[in-house]
Parts: C-alpha cells; sequence; structure tokens
C-alpha cells in the first residue's frame, strides 16, 4: 500500500487500557458509514451513529420524526446534547464501533481506535451522487456544507481543527482505495492496537 494512504500518529504506538470503542469520523464520501458497518458486522461490535441515535430517541419517546424535529426548532430539545449524552453511554459500554459526525463528538473521550476518513473533493461527491441520486452539482453542495458543519462542530466543542492529526490514530486517504482495501486497512490497525 502506498505510503500516503496511511498516517499513524504516535498516540497509536502509545495505546490506552479502555473496553473496545472505535471512532470512525471524517469527510462525507469518504466511506465512514461503510467501513463501520462492515467493521462492526466482522467484529461483533454494535455500530451507532446520528441517524441511529436520532431512531432510538423516536422509537423510546413514541414521537415521529416531526414531530422531534418541532421540538428541536423550537428549543424544547438539545438534540445535539442528547445525541451526545447517548453516545458517551455507548463509549462507557464498550463493544461499539462509533461513526459519522458522532464520532466527533466523542473525540475527548477514551477509545481503542480513533480514525479520521478523507477523499478528494471530487470523488467523494461523485460517491455522494451515485449514492444519493442526485446531480454532481447538488452532491458538491452537500459535502462542503457536511465539510463546514463537521468543521466548526470540532471547533466549538474542542477548540481544534477537524483534520488535526493529534485529534486521531489512524487519518486514512481513501480517494484511491477500494471499499475493501480500506477496511482492511482500518482493520489492521484496530487488531494490532486492541491485540485481538
Amino acid at each position: 500500500m502506498p505510503q500516503e494512504l496511511i498516517t499513524i500518529s504516535p498516540a497509536l504506538v502509545r495505546g490506552i487500557g479502555v473496553k473496545v470503542v472505535v471512532l470512525i469520523s471524517g469527510m462525507l464520501g469518504a466511506g465512514c458509514t461503510s467501513i463501520a458497518l462492515e467493521l462492526g458486522r466482522r467484529m461483533g461490535l454494535k455500530v451507532v451513529n446520528t441517524e441511529s441515535i436520532v431512531r432510538e430517541i423516536v422509537a423510546e419517546k413514541k414521537l415521529s420524526f416531526m414531530e422531534l424535529a418541532a421540538m428541536v426548532r423550537d428549543g424544547e430539545v438539545d438534540l445535539e446534547g442528547v445525541i451526545r449524552s447517548i453516545a458517551l453511554d455507548y463509549v462507557k459500554e464498550g463493544g461499539v464501533v462509533i461513526e459519522g459526525r458522532t464520532a466527533l463528538m466523542m473525540l475527548d473521550r477514551p477509545a481503542t481506535l480513533k480514525v479520521f476518513l478523507y477523499a478528494d473533493e471530487g470523488v467523494r461527491a461523485r460517491r455522494v451522487a451515485e449514492r444519493r441520486g442526485i446531480s454532481l452539482d447538488e452532491a458538491r453542495e452537500e459535502v462542503e456544507r457536511s465539510d463546514e458543519d463537521r468543521r466548526s462542530l470540532v471547533m466549538r466543542l474542542y477548540r481544534r481543527e477537524w483534520m488535526d492529526p493529534s485529534l486521531y490514530d489512524l487519518m486514512l486517504n481513501t480517494t484511491r482505495l477500494s471499499l475493501e482495501e480500506a477496511i482492511r486497512a482500518v482493520e489492521v490497525v484496530y487488531r494490532d492496537r486492541s491485540g485481538v
């Protein structure tokens, strides 16, 4: 594998003794969800993301998505705070892969492995357009909005740039990798890190 595709930080070498928690965050279209789902399946770990937590909230409170959205809009519910709190419970329990924006909310917590996935903007836009059945221009706008949203989230929570390598154990460029190659790269580092 070409060296520029994988960056491993010194934090990876140090290791920390925690229950298995894998955080996979990154850029929209870089493969976070696909990689998290497959790693979770292969390793027997629960996969959690913002969407799954929102579904959990809606089911538990017997609300519709529209009712929850109205409560958030009216300021009755701090959805980000609730998502962060639920994700923190999963981190404490262990045996979990936390993916996407929710993983960014957990960067200040101990984890077995913290991964950041990135790819060229054009490649990400193409992937998003194909997956969602939208135009390339719409996908580009979505990618740009998502990047800004995630950047501002990390800045607001930690006063750090979201692509700061010191926040992660592994930063992986998925531009030229197949899904399987990316999964294997993360899996190898995870297995080395967790001693599995």
